[in-house]
Order: C-alpha cells, then structure tokens, then sequence
C-alpha cells in the first residue's frame, strides 16, 4: 500500500468528499477525546496517573488506525482511477497493434496476387488490362476497407496503378521504395509523410516487393486508415471514461493520434516515451506510458499508448446508471478483516480504560472522574460506529473498482473479437477471388480433371497464406459438390476427396451472388476441428469466364480455442489483490447462455448457462454491471452484447450476436 503524507491526504480531500467527510467527523473525535482527557487531568488529583496514561495511550491506537484508514481509502481510490487508466493506455496501443498485425499479413499476401504480379511484368498494358488491375484494387479494399489507398510502383516509382482517384502522384522519389526492393525482411513498416500520398500529412503505409521468379517487378504500398481507427478505438474507450485524454505516441514522445486534438494537439511533445509500471502521481493528476505487449510477437513501430487524467476526472464516481450495490459478506474472501480487527482492538482498550477508571473511581471515592469516563464512553460508541461506516464504504469503493473493471474489460473483450472476426470475413470473401483457383475449379467444375502439377499449385498457394495468416487450422477448396479438392494443412492432406461437413453452410454459400457476400457455420464441434467448437468461414468461387456462376467455394477453420483464450486474457481485468484474481472468470457466451470460450476450468466450451433474465434481451452495444447469484455464490457480472466492426454484423448481412461477460466471486 502506498504511503501518503498528511498533505497529500488533504490534496485529494479536494477530490474525494467522502475521505474528507470521514477525516473531519474522526478529527472532531480526537480532538474531543484531547479535550476530555485534559479536563480530566486537571479536576481529579487523586485519580492514578496511570490511568490518563493509558488514556493517551488507547488514543495513540485511535490515531494510527484513523491514518491507516484514510491510507487505506485513499489508496483504494488511487487503484481504482489507475487501473481505469491503465486500462486504457494499454487497450489504446494494443487494440491498434492487433489490426496491424493483420496488414503485416495482408501486404504479405497482396503482393503475391498472381493478377498484380502478370500486371506489373507488362511494359505496357490495354486500357482494359488497366481496368482490370484497378477493379482488383477496388475489390480488395471493398473487403478490407482499413484502408484508405493501394498504389503500385515499378521499380523506377513510376506509378502503374492506384485505388484513389485524388491522389494526384503519378511518380515518387520516396526512399520507401528502394527500401523494398532491397530488403530482406518480409514487408516495410513506416509512419510518416511520403510523396506517394501526397494528400495526407503523415501515411501510415506497408510496402512489399513484387516478384516475378525472383525478379523485382515492382513495389506494392497500401495506405492504412490510421486517423479514422484511430479515433473509433479512442471513442470505444472514452465511453466507459469521460474526461480522459488517450493518446498514441512515438518514439519520441510525440503525439501522433488523440482523442482530444484541442488538449493534445497532434504533433506535441507530451512526455519522455517510456514503460511506467504504474501510473504516475503529480500535482495535476495522474498520467500513465506504456508500450504494446504485442500480438503473436508483432509490435510494430515503437509506439507508446499514453493517458492522463486531472484527479478531479480520476476519481470521478463514473456512469451512476453502472452502480449497483452489492454488499460484501463477512465470510467473503476479499472482507477486509484486518481493518475491523484494528477496530475492534481501539473499541477494546478504551472499554478497559473507562471500566478501569470506573471502578478506580469508586474506590478512591472521586466521583466526579465519573462524568469524564462517561464521555470517553460517548466517544467511543462514535468512533465505533465512525470506523464501522468507515471500513462498508471502503468495501464499497472495492466493489465500484470491480464493477469498473469487470464492465470496461467485458466491452473491450468482445471488441477485440468483433474486430478479430471481422478480418476473418475479410479473408475468406478474398481468397475466393484469387485467379488460380478460379481458373482451376472452373476447369474442374467442366468435368476436366486436374494435373497432379495443378492439385500441387492449389496446395501451395493455400499453404503460403496459412503461413502468413496463422489463426487458421486448415483452409479448403471444395467444388460445387463440397468434395475438398486441397488443403493448407499438409497433416490434413487425408481430405482431399471426402465430402466437406456442415452441407447446409456448403450450400448456402454456394447460392451467394456477390463477391461481397459469405456465409459462417454455427459455433459448433466439428470433425475439421478435432471435434472441438469453432467457426467456418466459407466464401464462393467464382467462374473463370462467368463471375455469376459458382464453381465451388473456399473454407477457413478458426483456430478458436486458442484465439477466443487469448482474447479474453488479454483483457481481463487485473487486481492487486490476488483472491479477486482467483475469483475472475472471463467468458464468451451466446445471448442464449451457450458457452464459446472462457479463461478458466470453471466454465467449459458447449455448456449452457441459465442467464439472468436482465441479459437475455439486450440491444446491441448494451454494456453494463449486475450483481448475480451463480450456483449459490454473489458475484458481480460485468457484461456487453456486440454491436460488429465497421461494416461487419452491422451492414454486411450477418448476425452473430456475442455476449461477453466477466465474472468476479465476492464470496
């Protein structure tokens, strides 16, 4: 617990009516309490010394404890705006690295595009070629629409093609560009003003090498929308924290995004980058830097997500529609018995002193110490109960740090999910559209059978994006009668020619119309997945010469017991006391109760929860807390139902509600 001094105490009195309410009320005690003992003192010669001795002594105890009090709430105060602000320093990096992670993939896969790579080859091309290669630009950002511009270079920066009509660059000098062609690393990351999109003052831009059998046909640069995500990833966070300033910095410390442009205006020197273990304490308030824990070892640029809060906003109550009140038991693991024991040990030796006194009193015949003890008696039936009330709204600061806690990491859990699931939308839709396999399961679907070489260059293509998207198990194609005809996974090459499970999603997805258009199993066992629960992503094929004709359709499987973990364990709310981390359970539900993932042994995949009536019929987006009776234990549930990413569950067609709910035993 940290220390404060007396004058920092009465700081955040400023802040914190309730600890100033208390303190006053316990310095008019002790203050009384001197008052009695020196009246005593001076009308009662014959009283033994010994006994104001001890007087004084019980009202040491009194002292220390009344300073561990206000340590103690103060302290607990002081938790709860720094987690909030931890919190969302971390999720404002982390949430950003995850999406980039995915482009890292993308420009990776985009540059192999077999269309790209032919097109580029060409010194000149048809104005239908030209066509063609810009369509294939605009289907790919229809899909993945992070980003804001695609633009291909020849080697020389000559532009060949671009996706915005209002980019006026036609050739480019950037570095970038020699940079790719030269690197042995798998793409290029940079955040900065570049003459390839002349437009915006800073790009945040992957490029790629484009090779032909090893020859360096061009460079490929995709223009990331990091202004607009930015700002959703702020306005999801600031919702649960009014008042808060969220910022993203570089590696020098200055402000590349924030949600607050007139407090923190883009391009400022804010702080010295660094990775604070915990907030940091000044006059002002508090502020917290710290870096990406990354995902799946990527980290990105050195960037530091970076919050700060006046105290008057840290130790703001909050949203009054999420409080609920909730009392903690006296046989809860988390009841604060140390300081009711303490309590009681003050209660204790005053009693002695005045029973003392009384029958000291009596013996000695002075009768009028009588009234003094009386007093001490008064004052400590008031202590008493100022220390009882004292130690219930400490428990009920402990219970509104759950309730924040358990509510801000329910709402950034099924976040991360919508997003994460919407990038999964996104593959599918695309992979359908690369010209190898539609050329081939178009030959296939007109009853010509495939070369062994052919079969080869599906398994090879499907096993180079596997390696680069890697939350899948498997991916497949499959012909218009779902036999699989390849696969990703070597070690699943048994497949190949079995009839793909789950026909009715084969079928449905076989009726899509649109290159915009997929289809996703239920979340249920499946014989692709080790009869494990998991979601199959499918999108159709289309005719090489028809593209209103279906020839089969691609599925990825979701590796989700790992993903939906990691997920959940990354925003699971943290406690500096060890029994509420113990008694924390993150989970993914359907709004029916259906378990989909959960971050401990206590809830399994497939097992059907009997929700609270409050929770079955929530809109969309709805977040909050409630207290829940689970099994015969009180616990307090914080909760939100999905509302999608984008486009995906919101316009897209696809309705797969999620609710997240994390879970905290308070007895």
């Amino acid at each position: 617990m940290k220390e404060f001094s007396n004058q920092q105490i009465k700081q955040f009195n400023e802040y914190l009516p309730g600890v100033k309410s208390y303190l006053d009320a316990l310095e008019h005690q002790d203050l009384w309490w001197t008052t009695v003992a020196m009246v005593g003192k001076i009308n009662n010669e014959n009283i033994d010394p010994q006994l104001l001795v001890s007087v004084v002594e019980t009202q040491k105890e009194f002292q220390n404890l009344r300073d561990i009090m206000m340590q103690s709430l103060v302290n607990r105060y002081l938790n709860q705006a720094s987690s909030e602000m931890t919190l969302n320093a971390q999720a404002s990096i982390d949430m950003i690295i995850r999406n980039l992670f995915e482009r890292t993939a993308d420009v990776g896969f985009l540059a192999t595009d077999d269309d790209l790579v032919e097109f580029l080859t060409k010194e000149q091309v048809t104005e239908q070629e030209q066509t063609f290669i810009e369509h294939r630009i605009q289907e790919y950002v229809a899909k993945y629409s992070v980003y804001d511009d695609i633009v291909l270079l020849n080697p020389q920066g000559e532009v060949r093609a671009k996706l915005n009509e209002n980019n006026p660059v036609t050739i480019s000098s950037d570095p970038l560009i020699q940079q790719a062609l030269r690197t042995q690393e798998a793409y290029i990351e940079i955040y900065r003003h570049s003459d390839i999109f002349p437009n915006k003052t800073q790009s945040l831009i992957y490029a790629k090498r484009i090779e032909n059998q090893g020859q360096a046909v061009g460079v490929l640069c995709m223009s990331f929308e990091f202004s607009e995500e930015m700002e959703g990833i702020f306005n999801t966070l600031i919702k649960e924290t009014p008042g808060y300033e969220l910022m993203l910095l570089d590696e020098s410390g200055k402000v590349i995004a924030a949600n607050s442009e007139t407090q923190s205006s883009l391009g400022k020197q804010v702080t010295e980058p660094r990775q604070d273990t915990a907030p940091k304490m000044s006059a002002q308030g508090l502020e917290f830097c710290t870096l990406t824990h990354g995902y799946q070892g990527f980290k990105g640029l050195k960037w530091y997500g970076y919050a700060k809060a006046g105290y008057q906003t840290a130790f703001q109550k909050g949203k009054e529609e999420a409080s609920i009140e909730v009392e903690i038991n006296h046989d809860s693991s988390i009841y604060l018995h140390d300081l009711e024991e303490m309590n009681l040990k003050v209660s204790t030796l005053l009693l002695i002193v005045i029973l003392n006194g009384k029958i000291t009193s009596l013996k000695r015949d002075v009768k009028a110490f009588l009234p003094v003890l009386d007093s001490f008696q008064d004052i400590s039936q008031n202590i008493q109960e100022i220390f009882d009330d004292f130690i219930h709204h400490i428990h009920q600061v402990l219970v509104k740090t759950i309730i924040t806690k358990v509510e801000f990491s329910a709402s950034l859990a099924v976040e991360v999910m919508d997003r994460n699931l919407y990038e999964r939308a996104n593959d599918c839709r695309w992979w359908a559209l690369n010209s190898t396999f539609r050329e081939l399961l178009t030959k296939h679907a007109e009853s010509t059978t495939l070369q062994v070489q052919e079969t080869d260059e599906l398994h090879k293509i499907l096993k180079y994006i596997n390696d680069l998207y890697t939350v899948y198990t498997n991916i497949m194609l499959y012909d218009a009668r779902g036999k699989i005809l390849a696969v990703s996974n070597p070690d699943e090459s048994y497949l190949v020619g079995t009839q793909l499970p789950q026909q009715s999603v084969i079928t449905d997805c076989l009726k899509l119309d649109s290159t915009q258009k997929y289809t996703v199993s239920k979340f249920e066992q499946t014989d692709l997945y080790s009869d494990r629960h998991t979601y199959v992503y499918h999108a159709p094929v289309k005719h090489w010469e028809q593209p209103n004709k279906n020839v089969g359709g691609i599925a990825l499987v979701f590796d989700s017991e790992p993903e939906f973990q990691a997920m959940l364990q990354e925003t699971e709310p943290k406690y500096l006391n060890k029994e509420i981390n113990e008694a924390t359970h993150c989970l993914f539900t359907t709004p029916a109760g259906e378990i989909i993932s959960s971050s401990s042994d206590r809830f399994s995949v497939g097992q059907q929860l009997v929700l609270p009536s409050s929770l079955k019929e929530l809109p969309n987006g709805k977040s909050g807390a409630i207290e829940w009776q689970y099994e015969g234990k009180k616990c307090i549930v914080g909760y939100k139902l999905s509302e999608g990413y984008r486009e995906y569950k919101v316009n897209d067609g696809y309705q797969n509600d999620i609710l997240a709910m994390v879970i905290t035993f308070i007895e």
